[in-house]
């Protein structure tokens, strides 16, 4: 039964209901709240760990440490320790690398006043001549090579030793040249060839169409060391 007459609700009875449904909405919106944080907490791991690295090229930076190791017969043995590094933040397949090493003269005074080239006290004899070229190729690039590949922050080093003829040559400039593709990337078959300044290079084998060129990256180094 109703209130009789003259009887009426309790006070506050009517209004429970509206406080109750907004009760009810802002626990909802706040379980929304931390579900959507933890969401994108999820995503942004995701993203930093998986997504990010997987859309950042490759990028593979070269060092090179040059040091006299010894000198006999006019002849300098220098030290040379190259490094590969990868920098970027994703994986890295080394394909192949080449070294060449030139000796170069320097000319003074008169001789290089009648080179041509812009006025100054000496002229080099450029490009020089090849005193070493080596070449290798890495597993994807050849059958049967070796892998060579490198996490992001991850070098390998490679030290070998030069001799020039100090009395035909004022200095020496090293060249490093390296071609790599992500590592997740499928492999291009490389080749080494001899150019005609008899440096050494490479090159991908056969036709070079657009989509597996595009998928090789290349670093190329030099520095200059003095036989004096």
């Amino acid at each position: 039964m109703g209130p009789g007459p003259g009887l009426s609700a309790a006070p506050g009875m009517a209004g429970a209901p509206r406080r109750l449904d907004l009760d009810r909405v802002n626990t909802l919106v706040q379980t929304l709240a931390i579900l959507g944080a933890g969401a994108w907490g999820v995503y942004t791991f995701v993203y930093e760990a998986r997504i990010k690295p997987g859309l950042a090229p490759p990028v593979v930076s070269v060092t090179t440490g040059l040091a006299k190791a010894g000198e006999r017969d006019g002849h300098v043995a220098i030290r040379s320790t190259v490094t590969r590094r990868n920098v970027g933040e994703t994986g890295v397949r080394v394909l192949g690398l080449v070294y060449n090493v030139s000796g170069i003269r320097v000319r003074f005074g008169a001789d290089a006043a009648s080179s041509g080239e812009a006025a100054g006290a000496y002229a080099l004899d450029e490009p020089g001549t090849v005193i070493l070229r080596q070449g290798k190729l890495f597993a994807g690039a050849t059958d049967g090579g070796e892998p060579s590949d490198l996490n992001p922050g991850e070098a390998v080093s490679r030290d070998s030793i030069v001799y020039a003829d100090a009395k035909a040559y004022d200095f020496v400039r090293f060249e490093v040249s390296l071609v790599y593709t992500k590592a997740d990337d499928p492999p291009v078959r490389l080749r080494l060839e001899r150019e005609a300044s008899g440096r050494l290079a490479l090159r991908p084998q056969g036709e070079c169409r657009a989509k597996p060129c595009g998928r090789l990256h290349t670093t190329d180094f030099a520095t200059e060391f003095s036989l004096w």
